[in-house]
């Protein structure tokens, strides 16, 4: 089999299985067979059509034992640093993610708090096979399993990614590790001691409106739930992309897969999707399209139960949502130029000189991320630290790509944006660096979460966020249709 459809298939069944986890232990059994039942249909359907299809040839040095080995080291270095496992220190929303864990393997599915009263409503697909695995075998084992979990995705995603250049792909991915975000920008403002208050730590906070393009160093830290689906279908674009051939199906399964783990992901990956299935409209009213038409529409209706599920929360805090312009100071439009230039501008001044193929889906992605972060929902503005990820991730790849191939073509833009991509990505090497050699351990574990008086991820999260009603989001509606007519009782 051909490295690209292996990665095309693997993909596809690791992001479907959390999916096929939830709707068959959450759901009335009926409802949840029958859906899964067609889920796996569609899955066989598509992989058997995709066998007649043509398939972008690689390098034979990337389909070679040493490489696929090298790239799965790779992953399980960068888990094991960033703190996936516990043999390393976690980022502090680990707390709450060991608490998540913890929870799933000791209590029955659906996940109800006997306290609060309420079924959990939460996108749990980062967690769900390694509680189950965890509730097999031992919780003893759950920090391992946690770890195979996250290494086998980013293993997928990193031998993916070296795939995309035809030579050189190690020194992509180690620059896909690496590549900055606008923090150079951002220090050499408080270096000047310009409106410091707005520029704080290397993201823009204006009042209490956050702007944060975060590296991957830092996704992967704080939020692999979102950054896993997020990166590995940002390979699923650029892979339609570079082969110039558009199977829709694939695209609509892999943004279905995705929900799960991160509806902020998949919203991320929506309108690179929305494009390519809208692309040569004129050919879906054809006869053969109209059949594959009804085959997704009928994918969608088997999603359907995580769709009614996700819209079933107790409600959102309107307090955390606004328009930039609405973040109380009418200076927002230079911070947010400000925001636009450190983080797309700069790459956008170099790149627009030199076009190469990958120059249009660069200037989507660009397009996409400037707009992503007008919005805010959430307190810290997840819609845009969390969903602007898979357009980053296809910028910086493409920006990747574009420097070395200008480095061996000896352009003088490329040295210069080299140059500066590397060093902005001296600091994710240096946190590497000191995130290694530190011997301090997980502040909680997935066995023992327990943190002060907290029992549970509820009760943690309603002191992180010092209101009661923002458990509403994290609590299914009681009474509500998912709760009557398809949640397991």
């Amino acid at each position: 089999m051909k490295l690209i459809r292996f990665l095309k298939y693997a993909s596809l069944v690791y992001l479907l299985i959390p999916s096929l986890l939830f709707l068959l232990t959450w759901l009335h059994l009926g409802v949840g067979v029958i859906a899964s039942f067609f889920i796996v249909i569609f899955v066989i359907k598509y992989i058997y059509q995709e066998q007649s299809t043509s398939c972008r040839e690689v390098s034979r040095q990337y389909e070679h034992w040493w490489h696929i080995i090298l790239m799965l080291l790779l992953s399980l270095l960068v888990n094991i640093i960033l703190g996936i496992g516990e043999f390393k220190r976690q980022e502090s929303d680990f707390v709450a993610n060991n608490f998540k864990y913890y929870d799933l393997i000791n209590h029955e599915w659906p996940l109800y708090y006997n306290h609060y009263k309420v079924h959990m409503c939460y996108y749990l697909g980062y967690y769900l096979p390694v509680a189950q695995l965890s509730k097999w075998f031992s919780i003893d084992n759950a920090r391992y399993f946690a770890l195979a979990w996250s290494a086998l995705g980013l293993f997928f995603v990193f031998l993916w990614i070296s795939t995309f250049i035809k030579r050189n792909g190690i020194l992509l991915v180690l620059l896909f590790i690496i590549f900055p975000n606008g923090w150079l920008i951002y220090a050499a403002i408080d270096w000047l001691g310009w409106h410091r208050e707005v520029f704080p730590h290397y993201f823009v906070l204006i009042n209490d409106y956050y702007l944060v393009l975060s590296k991957f160093e830092d996704n992967w830290a704080w939020a692999p739930q979102h950054t896993l689906p997020a990166v590995l279908g940002a390979c699923f674009v650029i892979e339609t992309f570079l082969s110039k051939t558009i199977n829709r199906s694939e695209l609509v399964l892999m943004l279905l897969a995705t929900m799960y783990w991160s509806p902020l992901a998949s919203i991320g990956l929506f309108p690179f999707v929305l494009f390519f299935f809208l692309k040569d409209f004129q050919t879906l009213l054809e006869l053969p399209r109209i059949s594959e038409l009804i085959w997704i529409v009928g994918l969608v209706i088997a999603f359907s139960p995580l769709m009614i599920y996700f819209i079933s929360t107790e409600g959102v805090n309107n307090g955390n949502t606004g328009f930039v312009w609405n973040s109380g100071t009418p200076w927002w439009w230079v911070y947010y130029a400000v925001y636009v230039f450190a983080n797309v501008g700069i790459w956008f001044f170099f790149l627009r000189r030199s076009p190469f193929e990958w120059s249009r889906l660069i200037y989507g992605s660009m397009i996409f991320m400037i707009l992503l972060g007008i919005y805010k929902i959430g307190l810290y503005n997840d819609l845009n630290v969390r969903g602007v990820i898979p357009a980053y991730t296809i910028m910086s790849i493409g920006i990747a790509v574009w420097v070395i191939n200008g480095w061996l073509n000896k352009r003088v833009g490329a040295y210069f944006l080299a140059m500066y991509l590397l060093l902005g990505g001296l600091q994710s090497i240096r946190n590497f660096w000191l995130q290694g050699i530190n011997t301090d351990g997980p502040q909680t574990t997935i066995q023992k979460p327990f943190i002060g008086h907290y029992n549970s991820m509820l009760s943690f999260q309603e002191s992180a966020y010092g209101d009661s009603t923002a458990l509403k989001e994290y609590c299914l509606k009681k009474g509500g249709f998912f709760d009557k007519y398809l949640l397991k009782k």
